[in-house]
């Protein structure tokens, strides 16, 4: 396979990238004062998209409707999450901090609507906010910590903020699963409504107002000469055999886990007749195997090739997927070490394509991050819809199977759409 001429002149942009983000300050201060601020309000920006899976039965009960249309409504959540190439460029062009407040803001003023109304509409409206504030807070915190650590120094830095994702599920999801045995579905999201403003405060008080980047010669132009501009740059983005791959491989990855994923916590409550409680405790299984792909692919993917080990993610993920409703014949036990491994290698894969995506685009970094976002955010709403409707049969293995055709589709892609990039 030829290489791809894009990729080529990627890399003839590479030197100046990479001189351009040298200049940060130390590490260890960094990570002493400024991260655990932006680790604990990721950590609540996440909470809504990890806590909801486990607890979908009870929501819809609480919601009066089916579990099938609660599915379909947490699904908003990613359909705001499609703004995220029009939301991402406002953290380059405004301060970050200022982005991530706004962020923390609007995810507080969902889970007020969310904890206080309590209806289907209310709750629509929530989970379109929720996905509003995390497309956002992950581009302007990735911005802040790329500027704020040097680039030889930032792999550290960026694999400690992502267990931020892990932790939501790890801490919140028994956390949640007390919160709702004991005071009612709406706990978890007035608690959620106390961390936003607090993640607010801290991040107003804890983190130095960094300047907005360098101005662009475009900056006085009008809103529509500006969207045009950033039209021009996703087409010509979108003419890369590689971007396209990627993309490809982003959604099918995504669905592979969201298919059988939406419906595990009805799956388990409905084979294995598990409390809210136990349901909680449960998620502590998924938030392990999570961090422990987290600092396996910190610790592996460099030395193993990122393309090689997105591959490697990729085919586990199959093999988990396939191995499911025969684990789950065993017993409550095996079944819980088959979702533990189907995560695991999925985060895995994921964590491994995110420094691959990084590379693929030198020249428009930010707007491929934030066209690879959509594609996730796209790829849950299909996942979330598809995994509702599948579950009307109550099939994990008809799940499990959907899943495991859409991880072998997304190895295929992967294999023969993008080539390692050596450095």
């Amino acid at each position: 396979m030829a290489p791809d001429p894009h990729t080529q002149a990627d890399a003839a942009h590479r030197p100046d990238a990479l001189a351009q983000t040298t200049a940060g300050a130390p590490v260890a201060g960094f990570l002493r004062r400024e991260l655990p601020i932006a680790f604990l309000a990721r950590t609540t920006v996440n909470t809504p998209f990890r806590i909801i899976y486990p607890f979908l039965p009870s929501i819809a009960r609480g919601l009066g409707i089916s579990v099938m249309a609660a599915g379909g409504l947490t699904s908003l959540r990613f359909i705001a999450g499609l703004a995220a190439p029009l939301l991402g460029p406002l953290a380059d062009r405004y301060a970050r901090r200022r982005v991530m407040e706004v962020a923390l803001l609007l995810l507080a003023v969902a889970s007020l609507v969310l904890g206080s109304a309590g209806t289907f509409a209310a709750a629509a409206i929530a989970f379109a906010i929720y996905g509003l504030a995390k497309a956002l807070y992950d581009p302007a915190v990735h911005g802040y910590l790329g500027e704020a650590v040097s680039y030889q120094k930032r792999s550290r830095a960026v694999g400690l903020l992502e267990l931020s994702w892990s932790c939501a599920l790890l801490f919140g999801g028994p956390i949640a699963g007390i919160l709702i045995e004991r005071f009612g579905w709406r706990a978890p999201w007035a608690v959620l409504l106390v961390l936003g403003l607090a993640g607010l405060g801290l991040t107003r008080a804890g983190l130095p107002l960094a300047p907005p980047r360098r101005a662009h010669a475009d900056d006085k132009q009008s809103a529509v000469t500006l969207a045009a501009a950033v039209g021009t740059t996703w087409r010509d983005l979108l003419r890369r055999r590689s971007v396209v791959a990627l993309l490809i491989t982003a959604v099918l990855l995504t669905l592979a886990i969201e298919v059988p994923f939406i419906m595990y916590g009805e799956w388990l409550e409905a084979t294995f007749g598990l409390s809210l409680t136990s349901l909680g405790i449960a998620s502590i299984v998924v938030g392990l195997a999570e961090a422990t792909a987290e600092l396996g692919s910190a610790a592996l993917t460099d030395r193993l090739g990122k393309r090689r080990s997105v591959l490697a993610g990729l085919l586990g993920l199959a093999a988990s997927l396939i191995a499911l409703p025969y684990l789950a014949r065993l017993g409550l036990v095996a079944a819980l070490a088959g979702v533990a491994l189907m995560m695991l290698t999925f985060e895995f894969g994921l964590v491994s394509l995110l420094p691959l995506a990084t590379e693929l685009a030198t020249d428009a970094r930010s707007t491929l991050f934030s066209l690879t976002l959509m594609a996730f955010s796209l790829s849950r709403i299909l996942g979330a819809l598809i995994g509702g409707w599948l579950w009307q049969w109550q099939s994990i293995a008809l799940h499990a199977s959907v899943g495991a055709a859409c991880a072998l589709a997304a190895a295929a892609v992967l294999a023969l759409g993008i080539r390692e990039i050596q450095t």
